[in-house]
């Protein structure tokens, strides 16, 4: 298992490719470059074949480079939360006014073919990935794991103070999302965060889960 991570261009959030060698397959999560440039090309000169795109919520900085991914690779399959899946055009409405200074701007993600309601998993060549709704940061937050080791927590869990932008947010439910984790997921679990650096989940316990 190799884990490739991009900075995105909007809000410096982080985007993965974790690629299976023995498949030659990979899974793409929370592509936030406008057109996904880098990773398109990183796919193709790996020449790997891509087959879900997996983002973590709804805000822009996570999936502003979905559409040019899904044009890219006609047949890989966008995965989010239920949530997610209803609030992505609302969330990114309200980034494109605070963040991108452009009123006129309008971007729209078309229907995802997996829609994750409750605790599920996929199973991706012989890898299990398991989904956790975790709202907290957003209604429609969740983290992914795969094969019980890699854990991508999106804005749930960052090298940072966690955030609560006031609009679709709520510190009670990210605290009950952090326990969920936290009884799932021991300290030496490598956390592939949706900022910053990667880090162990008791590393950010011990540095960053005070509020």
């Amino acid at each position: 298992m190799i884990v490739t991570r991009f900075i995105n261009d909007l809000m410096s959030s982080n985007c993965y490719i974790v690629e299976d060698e023995i498949s030659h397959s990979c899974i793409i999560i929370d592509p936030g470059s406008v057109e996904s440039k880098r990773e398109i090309e990183h796919i193709r000169l790996r020449n790997f074949d891509p087959i879900y795109i997996i983002i973590s919520h709804e805000h822009t900085d996570h999936n502003w480079g979905v559409n040019a991914l899904r044009e890219a690779f006609p047949n890989v399959k966008l995965v989010c939360s239920e949530e997610c899946s209803k609030n992505v055009s609302i969330a990114n409405k309200a980034y494109f006014l605070f963040y991108y200074d452009d009123t006129e701007y309008s971007y729209e993600i078309s229907p995802s073919d997996i829609i994750i309601k409750e605790n599920q998993n996929i199973v991706w060549s012989n890898n299990r990935i398991k989904f956790y709704i975790t709202p907290g940061h957003s209604f429609g937050s969740m983290c992914i794991g795969v094969n019980g080791y890699y854990l991508f927590t999106g804005d749930t869990i960052m090298p940072y103070n966690p955030y609560f932008n006031g609009r679709d947010s709520n510190e009670d439910d990210w605290l009950n999302s952090i326990s969920l984790i936290e009884r799932l997921y021991g300290d030496d679990t490598i956390i592939y965060p949706g900022h910053g650096d990667s880090l162990s989940l008791g590393s950010w316990a011990k540095g960053y889960k005070k509020l």
